[in-house]
């Protein structure tokens, strides 16, 4: 962080920051000021002009003239790419796209367009001319295609004759004949090639390997067919979008001449990777950009994509999880953050056009879920497009303070006062599915909509109950979308890039390779998990489903998918499958908790995953979603019971949520129950507090002395509301199920609030 930075934008900021934070919003969405409060606690307020795009928009290609910009929208709905009049500053057309993935680009005479086919084993072709985009052929990108394969970035080499297409999956790249649109080569990468950059010589290229933390530096042979690769380097975790900038360094005495920069946004970091190339191609690592609010900040900037300005000087940084793009100046090898400017929710591409506006595609939004839908809630969520005039050096300043008053986190949030005193061990419950009207809808206590409680106290008797007799959560919000990305939210306070840009494809059903539970190399957070944050403080953990792959038989577990987990985890609890009933689940951890009673000892923090409620997308199940979410309930009532009664009942906090929300809701289709369960927790309480996931992970650190692991958890506050200073140790008595487990689908009746059965 630049000296400049520090001493003129930051205290400004700061005392504006503090100034902001007297009164709590009410609830996610539009702010009196005019922000956008998300349910992850950070405010929106996006400069420039907003253009609604489809759902997902994840990279971006100007035309040569400059004149038009390609969006290519590749979420949850059928992919599309946006055709963007520079000069109007509108979307033109919106043209469908078989499926795509990360990669478009133009020829250089700008009258064809490539696109990487995602899921399909192609690289499809477009004529383009005065802004209209026609589909043109479809070129072959492999010759063995395999369902889990992947056709993701697509660059052109210097002279125009050869496609390269990034297959991510296979960790390897294609080679295609412009002319013929044959498959000519096939080459390997590092594990997940993410971005191909040519230097301008023709003959060097380069390619992030996301998985691995490197960059290629590749030589191409004479035909253009195939390779070698001259060097790897490391430049830090995550490596996603290049940039070459040419330009020689001055070096002082005994330093190296370096004849150009490649630029490396490095996604599981705060910062963007500086490599140095001498004239005969040698590169070396010659340091950082952070592009982090804080030097203390802990990991969650994101940084994903570059653009550069059009005389070169200014990297524009996109950084996904900030809301922002970082303005550097690049003039010479000494590169400092010059401010930021406010996007929109997840920017995910950014690009400069000749006159210095700037475009910026946003990946995400967010918005009520009133009823059942015919797609899942997460496709309601439409991304958009950023179009900022050039700032002067007073409006950057002015957008910067803004976007650090849009961020909960602060350094000072890194220290908070102690716990209660009496809290022990922490039972961290992680549920996966519904949302708060759906099941607490109809509690007159709190904010709800009855006509949207398709499992209201008739089926959940123990969720209501537990929330009259202890804390009623009625502004609590998911930070996840679906299963995939909200297990990594509730247990690393962060999704990373690589799942926020595969569970759109996978909830669609357009990617095979959905594994989001560790085994994917490319999915593991910046900071690790929960679990990780523990074990390195020394504290004793069991788990009970959480990362887990069941026997074919349903017997036990038959892989740990995290090693660091393998030694704590219950064998015989198994992992999510909607036809294993959650009783024996509970049977099986009851009896585990009665050996930890009679001995008088607990771990630290226990993890469970009792995901039973998990009714969208289960059609597969035998049993009703009633009977699945009534399951789910007892199971916890009885879960809960049990502990009450135990004598290390006054030493416990239970905490529980859903991963995502996927069901109906008036304020948000991130609203969703939670609840916070103790002798500690306030009684017959409601908190209208906006918490969300991170709060919850935020408050469990807080409880057992650990450092939050990103800046969602840093900025988020403890759930000190929550708890009473003096215990009150009265057990829970679990109510009975009050509808049939035994009930089957064929027989279920449908819910008046929507079809769900």
């Amino acid at each position: 962080m630049p000296r400049a930075f520090l001493a003129v934008v930051l205290p400004a900021i700061l005392g504006a920051v503090l100034a902001s934070t007297a009164a709590p919003p009410a609830s996610v969405g539009p702010q009196p000021d005019g922000a956008f409060l998300l349910p992850n606690g950070w405010r929106l307020t996006p400069a420039g002009k907003q253009i609604p795009l489809s759902t997902f928009p994840m990279a971006m290609a100007l035309s040569p003239d400059g004149r038009y910009l390609l969006v290519l929208n590749g979420g949850c709905l059928p992919p599309t790419i946006s055709v963007v009049d520079v000069a109007a500053e509108r979307e033109t057309a919106r043209v469908p796209v078989e499926d795509a993935w990360m990669g478009i680009t133009f020829n250089k005479a700008g009258d064809r367009v490539y696109v990487g086919g995602g899921s399909k084993p192609f690289v499809f072709e477009f004529s383009f001319s005065g802004g209209v985009l026609k589909p043109a052929r479809r070129f072959a990108a492999l010759r063995d295609p395999r369902p889990s394969d992947r056709v993701g970035d697509v660059a052109l080499s210097l002279d125009g004759r050869f496609i390269y297409a990034a297959n991510l999956f296979r960790n390897s790249l294609s080679v295609l004949n412009v002319l013929t649109g044959f498959l000519v080569g096939e080459a390997p990468t590092g594990r997940r090639p993410y971005r191909t950059a040519f230097a301008p010589d023709g003959k060097t290229f380069y390619v992030s390997h996301w998985a691995d933390g490197t960059v290629g530096q590749y030589n191409v042979s004479e035909g253009g067919t195939s390779w070698t690769r001259l060097d790897t380097i490391a430049v830090g975790l995550h490596p996603t979008d290049l940039l070459y900038l040419e330009g020689a360094n001055e070096p002082q005495e005994n330093e190296p001449k370096f004849a150009a920069r490649l630029l490396v946004a490095c996604a599981n970091t705060n910062s963007v990777s500086v490599v140095g190339i001498s004239e005969g191609s040698q590169a070396r690592l010659l340091g950082r950009i952070s592009v982090a609010f804080s030097p203390l900040a802990p990991a969650g900037s994101t940084p994903s994509a570059l653009a550069l300005s059009p005389n070169r000087d200014r990297l524009l940084v996109a950084a996904s999880d900030s809301n922002a793009v970082a303005v550097v100046d690049v003039s010479d090898y000494q590169s400092e953050i010059a401010g930021f400017l406010p996007a929109g929710w997840y920017p995910t591409a950014v690009r400069v056009v000749v006159d210095g506006r700037i475009f910026i595609a946003n990946g995400r939004g967010s918005f009520p879920n009133p009823g059942a839908q015919e797609r899942p809630a997460a496709c309601l969520e439409t991304g958009s497009l950023s179009i900022v005039p050039p700032p002067t050096d007073e409006q950057l300043a002015a957008y910067s303070r803004q976007v650090l008053r849009n961020s909960p986190y602060q350094d000072r949030g890194m220290a908070e006062p102690p716990p209660p005193a009496g809290i022990r061990h922490v039972i961290y419950i992680i549920k996966d599915g519904l949302s708060y009207d759906q099941t607490l809808g109809d509690m007159k206590e709190g904010k709800g909509d009855v006509s949207l409680a398709h499992f209201g106290e008739q089926v959940t008797p123990n969720h209501h109950k537990l929330a009259r007799e202890f804390v009623l959560l009625d502004n609590f919000y998911v930070n996840g979308e679906t299963s995939a990305d909200g297990l990594h939210w509730s247990t690393a306070a962060i999704a990373n890039d690589f799942v926020q840009k595969m569970w759109p494809s996978w909830l669609a059903g357009r990617l095979q390779a959905g594994d989001f539970e560790r085994a994917e190399p490319a999915a593991f957070p910046p900071a690790g998990y929960l679990w990780t944050n523990a074990l390195s403080a020394g504290l004793t953990l069991r788990n009970y489903g959480l990362w887990v792959e069941n026997s074919q038989a349903l017997t036990g577990v038959a892989r740990v998918r995290d090693p660091a987990l393998d030694l704590h985890t219950d064998k015989s609890f198994l992992g999510f499958n909607p036809d294993y009933p959650d009783q024996k689940r509970a049977d099986e951890f009851l009896r585990e908790f009665g050996e930890y009673a009679r001995r008088g000892s607990l771990p630290g923090l226990i993890l469970m995953r009792l995901a039973n409620d998990r009714v969208a997308g289960t059609e597969a199940a035998k049993s009703s979603a009633r009977a699945l979410v009534a399951d789910n309930d007892y199971a916890l009532g009885r879960i809960v019971e049990a502990i009450s009664h135990s004598l290390l009942w006054p030493q416990i906090a239970i905490f529980v949520l859903e991963a995502s929300a996927a069901g109906p809701d008036h304020v948000d289709s991130h609203r969703s129950p939670a609840l916070v369960i103790s002798p500690y927790a306030r009684r017959g309480f409601v908190d209208s507090t906006p918490y969300n996931t991170a709060s919850v992970l935020r408050t469990i650190e807080w409880i057992l002395g650990l450092r939050p692991m990103t800046q969602f958890d840093a900025g988020a506050a403890p759930m000190r509301n929550t708890f009473s200073p003096q215990p009150d140790p009265r057990p829970y008595q679990v109510e009975k199920p009050r509808v049939n487990l035994e009930e089957r689908r064929s027989t279920a009746p449908a819910p008046s609030g929507g079809p769900l059965r």
